[in-house]
């Protein structure tokens, strides 16, 4: 698993603003994938980075969460 706080420190500070997070290497149950994505977009509102897009795929093996934001 990597860590949760590598991807929120490469969302806040990165110059890069599109995203695409795989995000079974964050959580183990890729079904609770609405938890992750809200705790990051609140962390990301309170960090003052907009979102400009936003749109999970999930399949039977991961769920990719595509993300497009600006700092």
């Amino acid at each position: 698993m990597k860590d949760k706080r590598d991807l929120i420190y490469d969302l806040i500070f990165s110059d890069k603003s599109a995203y695409s997070i795989d995000i079974s290497e964050y959580i183990a149950d890729i079904y609770r994938y609405d938890d992750f994505v809200s705790e990051i977009k609140s962390i990301l509102k309170k960090s003052k980075v907009a979102i400009l897009k936003s749109s999970v795929m999930v399949d039977s093996k991961t769920a990719t969460w595509e993300l497009k934001v600006k700092k």
